[in-house]
């Protein structure tokens, strides 16, 4: 008879995506490049079909998680999906277990504890078994390259995180894309691409700039994936606090934010020290005239700094 194969099983994961970004998915190039390097081991995801590309090319099987009511009945919030029941969230633990375990030798199953107050706890996976190196699918960059322009510009990156009733949403998206489209300078030594998931972002009305919700995903890429591509190739940053910001410190992308927790995201999420801007704006009411002349002193600053560098 011949000997089962080892493998990892991740999830099922069910909570926010930067909880899963840059809380959950790092575990598995951990594993993959420091735990069992050089080990024979095969790493089976179950998550959302979205986020497949938070583990890319490093699993050797992704799962898809389909979970009726979903961001509709359901909506995230840290490790858990509130209202699902806790009973059927095992199940299906359960089940992704018992069908790969008849092939495998399941040498290690991870799958957040969403009870209480585990399912908060930031660190319930501690930052010394993360390994923050992402590995897209190749469909992933074809998607991209095909997207942006050939122009050479540098490409910097809005994140107008905004979902219905949230009260960390900003009202002033609009005026902020009208002030920026009117700004001769930066439209003609930048472009802008307004990253975000369809129905929890702000569009610009007039859609003077890029916008990745526009690229077709096909079946071997995802909305994740598309991102962290778009992430890699990023000059700069602005949004309000949320993953993209946060996902854009993790690739050593400059930003620009604002919001209500300057700490938590200028040094908990910044692990590698990027640099970063951020206002402090408790009610999310920034003058979008001040987000512009800080975001366009900024991007001055670091094309001087880098222009200086070159001429030595």
């Amino acid at each position: 008879m011949d000997k089962k194969k080892n493998a990892v099983l991740f999830g099922p994961f069910v909570g926010e995506f930067y909880w899963e970004c840059g809380r959950f998915a790092p575990m598995l190039s951990y594993m993959l490049y420091k735990q069992y390097k050089n080990k024979d081991v095969d790493y089976i995801v179950y998550t959302r079909e979205e986020r497949f590309d938070l583990y890319g090319k490093h699993a050797d099987i992704l799962v898809p998680l389909k979970i009726p009511g979903d961001y509709s009945e359901y909506r995230p919030e840290c490790f858990r999906l509130p209202g699902f029941p806790k009973t059927e969230y095992n199940e299906l633990a359960k089940k992704f277990r018992k069908k790969y375990e008849e092939r495998y030798n399941i040498i290690k199953h991870v799958f957040p504890d969403v009870r209480k107050p585990a399912f908060l706890n930031k660190n319930q996976y501690p930052q010394s078994i993360m390994h923050y190196k992402y590995k897209p699918r190749k469909a992933n960059y074809d998607l991209v390259d095909e997207f942006l322009p050939k122009d050479g510009k540098p490409l910097v990156v809005l994140a107008p995180r905004f979902r219905k009733g949230f009260k960390r949403n900003w009202n002033r998206w609009q005026d902020f894309y009208d002030l920026l489209g009117k700004d001769v300078g930066l439209m003609r030594k930048y472009n802008f691409v307004i990253c975000g998931k369809d129905v929890e972002y702000k569009p610009d009305r007039q859609d003077r700039f890029l916008d990745m919700t526009k690229i077709q995903i096909n079946g071997n890429a995802s909305l994740a994936g598309i991102l962290l591509v778009i992430l890699e190739k990023a000059y700069f940053t602005f949004g309000s606090q949320s993953a993209i910001p946060n996902m854009s410190l993790l690739y050593g992308v400059e930003v620009l934010e604002f919001g209500c927790q300057k700490s938590l995201h200028t040094k908990t999420y910044n692990v590698k020290n990027t640099p970063i801007t951020f206002i402090e704006n408790k009610k999310y009411d920034l003058d979008p005239k001040r987000a512009l002349n800080e975001m366009k002193q900024l991007l001055e600053r670091k094309r001087r700094k880098e222009n200086g560098k070159s001429s030595k």
